[in-house]
């Protein structure tokens, strides 16, 4: 199995485009966390392990480039990792899933873009971590999901907190770490087979990439 990091052609873009912004003076607005892009921050390997599988394979993408009038990069990763014969389908997965042989998650973050609307997103922080955990407990504590939520280590963040449930043979997990003093915003979402420790495979995950990101 490979267990390089997992940069792709879009994770080398961000960095290529940030040092690009420093190098002609627009980082002196408040800098961008270390690296935008979650899953460049563990392995293929590290990601398998933390869910007590083997392979796994990330899918990036970068939804707001440096440069935007927003103010912020916002990159998405979404992964799935599985022991055994790898699913090719949406269909087989869901089958590993509920025999405990595949995992999913969806790693977004959302980091200060060192630029000259780098104020736009300070200023539109509040309302965004805001709607999302308003949606995430609308989601799994007051739905039909009549979830739990709970308290993950920050990991170097300003404050996290997480919301999880069992539905249909899976557990469901979401969890958030932020830092407003930086405006850095991390959401995980990941389902595995509802007798697995997901909360714990997510923190091993986290460990790394929280402090990485911020």
């Amino acid at each position: 199995m490979r267990t390089r990091r997992l940069p792709t052609v879009n994770h080398f873009l961000v960095a290529a485009i940030l040092v690009a912004l420093g190098s002609t003076g627009l980082a002196a607005a408040p800098a961008a966390a270390s690296d935008a892009d979650a899953c460049g921050l563990i392995t293929q390997h590290e990601m398998a392990k933390a869910f007590g599988l083997t392979d796994a394979i990330p899918h990036h993408a970068v939804l707001r480039a440096p440069g935007n009038p927003a103010g912020v990069v916002h990159v998405r990763c979404k992964a799935f990792a599985w022991s055994g014969a790898k699913p090719t389908n949406a269909a087989r997965r869901r089958a590993g899933m509920l025999a405990g042989n595949v995992a999913e998650m969806r790693i977004e973050t959302w980091v200060t873009d060192p630029g000259p609307s780098a104020q736009n997103w300070q200023a539109n922080f509040p309302k965004k971590l805001e709607g999302l955990l308003s949606r995430a407990k609308a989601r799994f504590i007051e739905g039909a999901l009549r979830g739990t939520s709970f308290r993950p280590p920050h990991f170097g963040a300003e404050d996290a907190i997480g919301y999880q449930a069992t539905t249909g043979g899976t557990r469901k997990l979401r969890a958030f770490w932020w830092d407003r003093s930086n405006g850095t915003l991390i959401s995980f979402n990941a389902e595995e087979a509802r007798d697995k420790p997901l909360a714990a495979s997510v923190r091993q995950l986290a460990a790394k990439i929280v402090p990485g990101v911020g």
